[in-house]
């Protein structure tokens, strides 16, 4: 009987090799990521490293403890990379029942292509293993039956529940009852990976980068296009570590290897986002398939770069900028998709540029369709910054009720209108919009404004009461100096005593106000030198006429939110 069992093994890899040599070793699934040699393409069929193809050649991976290795071009063209020897690490050993049982050499993957009956590879993992260890030679037991499918079959099911503590707690209990019985090596393997992956996962969400690497580095077999998430996560790890070269490689083995297109598209994605270099992010985008239409299946990764290198742009903020013909490019899709995110984007770079022209373009056809709150706020301060006023205080009307940006920039263009005499006049009906927008908005800024417009009209008693709300509702110190100018055109002695004090120490432009008046105890028109009488702020009255307080009309802010007209303080005829 132990005669035969060598006979047996010699003849089975001498009917493999022949196999091999003629054939080649046929796989339906990709070698391992060329990061991490020796790991199979799935945990539930575990490939050898020997059977990757040139062009993918697989290379070792060291712990991050370890120093930088050393890579050189192999005889077949691909990746032989040869670090030093790992050093110890706490990461989950899905070989280390196989390294007790055999030795220094990681048997976990022989073993399990001998329990399969897979012979071709049986034979070209024993190849690969004599050339990585000269002298050695396959153990004697390789092809005995290991484990039973009805002790095993309890463990599977908790396995099946992600109990993984549970299986070596029942895997040493039947062997404390049958001390000779070994599980199989597909239940072991499958243990062994399945715990590893779990830690990894552990370790990057917490951003422990180096053990997430280690993790990697001894758990190859993690590294396989059944489980692409194990590949992103180490990939992510060496992008954070700063070796950008190895992530880059771990991308485009997904990209060369892996045929599920939702995953090769995230893979891209991903790298966008942590690759610095623009050369090893093209190297992948030009590993994209062609679709039936002729585009490339990370076209729209590629346009989400340049729509962060144009927004990045309008915004000012540094980084690389788009060159014309991506911007070329995005233009094309944003025309021929009609994609008013794009036809925005593209016009905020203009706007941002003073491209006026190219502006109004982009956003007009982002309008075509229908209202939009942002095209319609770059139109108008489009339309402003090429002079065209009228045509955006019109627009800014038409669009104030898209939303509060809308609304405030109505109150921006609309305001800046009343205190510009160069401007053309308002209508009565935008007067009465912009108040009502003031009102509803409670614009500090937008009341002041109109305050003064008010105040400039002589509508003092409609003025003040805009400084009033403009002050409720944010301090400021413009409608600190309309209230108490105001409550002196209207002789109110008691709220100009109270308006002073209160701002006097407060806003510096009231303290001035107080000395210009010159220390003058009340507010109502005062004797001059030459017998006539003034009033704060331009008001001229006749020094020896009695103010009098008479009815006048609403002004179209008056209407707003006041039950009745106040009474205003007018001088004589």
């Amino acid at each position: 009987m132990f005669l035969r069992r060598p006979l047996v093994i010699t003849a089975m890899l001498v009917l493999a090799g022949t196999a091999v040599r003629s054939q080649g070793v046929n796989s339906n699934e990709p070698p391992p990521a060329p990061l991490f040699a020796d790991a199979p393409a799935d945990p539930s069929a575990p490939q050898s490293a020997a059977d990757a193809p040139a062009a993918v050649a697989p290379i070792d991976l060291p712990p991050i403890s370890a120093p930088p290795p050393v890579v050189q071009a192999s005889a077949t063209g691909g990746w032989d990379f040869s670090p030093p020897k790992p050093q110890p690490t706490d990461a989950p050993d899905g070989a280390a029942a196989s390294k007790s049982r055999d030795g220094e050499i990681d048997l976990t993957a022989l073993r399990y292509f001998a329990g399969q009956g897979d012979l071709a590879r049986v034979a070209a993992e024993i190849r690969r293993l004599r050339e990585k260890h000269p002298g050695w030679q396959p153990p004697q037991d390789l092809f005995a039956q290991q484990g039973n499918g009805a002790v095993e079959k309890p463990l599977w099911d908790l396995f099946a529940q992600h109990d993984y503590d549970g299986v070596r707690a029942g895997v040493a209990a039947i062997q404390d009852k049958n001390p000779g019985w070994q599980p199989s090596s597909e239940l072991m393997t499958k243990l062994s990976l399945a715990e590893a992956d779990e830690q990894l996962v552990k370790a990057s969400d917490a951003q422990q980068w180096g053990d997430v690497i280690n993790i990697a580095a001894a758990n190859k077999m993690l590294l396989t296009c059944s489980n692409v998430d194990a590949i992103w996560r180490t990939a992510e790890a060496l992008a954070r570590t700063d070796d950008e070269p190895r992530a880059a490689e771990a991308y485009r083995y997904i990209l060369t290897a892996c045929a599920k297109r939702e995953e090769r598209l995230a893979t891209v994605q991903k790298a966008e986002q942590l690759l610095k270099s623009p050369d090893d992010l093209e190297g992948l985008f030009r590993l994209g398939r062609r679709l039936p239409n002729g585009s490339s299946e990370f076209d729209s990764v590629r346009l989400d770069l340049i729509r962060q290198k144009v927004g990045d742009a309008a915004a000012g903020k540094p980084g690389p900028e788009a060159i014309q013909s991506e911007i070329d490019q995005l233009a094309a899709h944003a025309r021929n998709a009609n994609d008013r995110s794009d036809q925005q984007l593209l016009g905020w770079l203009a706007y941002s540029r003073k491209d006026y022209v190219q502006a109004e373009s982009w956003f007009s056809m982002a309008l075509k369709p229908g209202p939009d709150p942002k095209a319609a706020e770059g139109l108008v301060l489009t339309l402003r910054g090429a002079g065209k006023i009228a045509d955006a205080q019109k627009l800014a009307v038409q669009y104030a009720g898209l939303g509060p940006l809308n609304r405030k920039l109505m109150i921006e263009v609309l305001t800046a209108a009343l205190g510009d005499p160069a401007a053309t006049p308002l209508a009565p009906g935008d007067l009465v919009t912009l108040a009502q927008a003031i009102d509803q908005a409670q614009s500090a800024e937008g009341a002041q404004l109109y305050g003064w417009h008010l105040y400039n009209a002589n509508d003092v008693a409609g003025a003040a009461d805009w400084f009033r709300k403009s002050a409720e509702w944010q301090p400021n110190e413009a409608a600190a100096v309309g209230l108490i100018v105001t409550a002196r055109r209207l002789h109110d002695t008691h709220d100009y005593a109270e308006l002073v004090a209160k701002y006097r120490d407060v806003y510096p432009k009231v303290a001035e106000l107080e000395a210009a008046i010159g220390g003058r105890k009340t507010p109502t028109a005062q004797a001059s030198s030459n017998g006539t009488a003034r009033s704060l702020g331009g008001g001229a009255a006749a020094g020896t006429r009695t103010p009098t307080r008479s009815p006048r009309r609403c002004s179209p802010a008056m209407s707003i939110g006041r039950s009745r007209c106040s009474m205003t303080a007018r001088a004589g005829a």
